[in-house]
């Protein structure tokens, strides 16, 4: 049982408080994706689970087992750094084999252990050569060798591709989504990508300044943002926000004196200052008649497949639309722009989301 349950932890360095009571429950066998800007805590909170950082408040759980005071090495649990972390003077093999012999385990069987991990991970033909003579994914697959090979209960991963280039990365994302398959292990992994969080986890955690904004699945987490940092921060290109009023006969009324109709089973009151979310592939590019939005292109990223364009209204709102490969607009162009409102998000004044009825 890999089971981690986190309640009322808080951290402090001094008077500055960077974790700021966190409460989350992580399932056995889950593959958990901490996610946020740089200095939201989310590697802090992985080294307190880790035992490298003391928890100054709340309790830490791995298996039903309160760990807040143990030592990292009777946690269960094990680390993959985004530095690799190898023994320079030493081969795949025996950075693979240290931990075990250190922890008094016969050499046969160190060396079934180290040679069946080799294997999973396809690295068989590693295990003689010293790190200097690795590329870069293949010591991160030896890091993660490492860690596999004490069979923990869980498996704590920090930024570990952020070092390899694009092709890697996806490579090495593949490896770890295999391996989480067979191994059938709890996961904790931490990264700023986007990509990665969405593509790895069955839940994501959305963290900010120390606090857990949102945690859900990734289909959750970008189609049903539980607030405006949420909205902003997950999705690239992120969702447009747009400022508006609730009018009267169920339309809201935006700034640059368009009226649409609010989405079905929202609920509202006339008046209210509200934001509007949509996500850039929910807004297109149309004949002015069908336009809610007219704007000057300042940025057309043709991407192949797809084009973005950043386009600015008369009164500085910016919209970003996800457009189709073969659109010829350019920087410069007017563009006339219609919204797609079935699965618009609406945010109250406070920032969170406004539930359906």
């Amino acid at each position: 049982m890999g089971a981690v349950q986190l309640t009322g932890v808080r951290k402090l360095f001094g008077a500055l408080e960077v974790i700021k009571g966190v409460d989350l429950s992580i399932g056995d066998g889950e593959l958990v994706v901490f996610v946020g800007p740089s200095g939201c805590g989310k590697s802090t909170l992985l080294r307190m689970i880790a035992g490298l950082e003391d928890a100054d408040y709340g309790d830490i759980r791995i298996s039903g087992v309160d760990v807040t005071e143990l030592a990292p090495a009777r946690r269960g649990v094990a680390m993959v750094f985004q530095n690799y972390a190898l023994y320079p003077h030493m081969t795949a093999y025996d950075n693979l084999a240290y931990g075990l012999r250190r922890a008094g385990m016969s050499r046969a069987h160190v060396d079934a252990r180290v040679r069946e991990t080799a294997a999973l991970l396809q690295i068989t033909e590693l295990l003689p050569r010293r790190p200097k003579a690795m590329s870069g994914g293949q010591r991160q697959r030896v890091a993660i060798g490492r860690a596999i090979v004490r069979k923990p209960e869980v498996f704590l991963f920090d930024e570990p591709l952020s070092n390899l280039d694009a092709a890697l990365r996806v490579e090495m994302r593949s490896q770890i989504a295999r391996l989480h398959q067979e191994l059938q292990a709890t996961m904790i992994f931490v990264t700023h990508d986007q990509v990665e969080a969405m593509t790895l986890a069955d839940r994501i955690v959305v963290l900010n300044a120390g606090r857990v904004e949102q945690v859900g699945t990734p289909r959750e987490v970008y189609h049903n943002p539980a607030n405006l940092f949420v909205a902003g921060f997950i999705g690239s290109p992120a969702m447009n926000l747009l400022p508006a009023t609730v009018g009267q006969g169920e339309n809201v009324g935006f700034s640059w004196g368009a009226n649409v109709a609010l989405p079905a089973g929202a609920t509202y009151t006339s008046g209210q200052s509200i934001t509007l979310g949509l996500r850039p592939d929910r807004l297109s590019i149309v004949s002015a008649t069908q336009a809610q939005a007219t704007g000057l292109v300042t940025l057309a990223e043709h991407l192949g497949d797809e084009s973005i364009l950043h386009v600015r209204l008369p009164n500085g709102q910016l919209l970003t639309v996800k457009a189709s490969g073969d659109t010829e607009a350019r920087m410069g162009d007017t563009v006339h722009i219609g919204f797609d409102l079935t699965h618009a998000t609406l945010f109250g004044p406070d920032g969170r989301a406004v539930p359906r009825a």
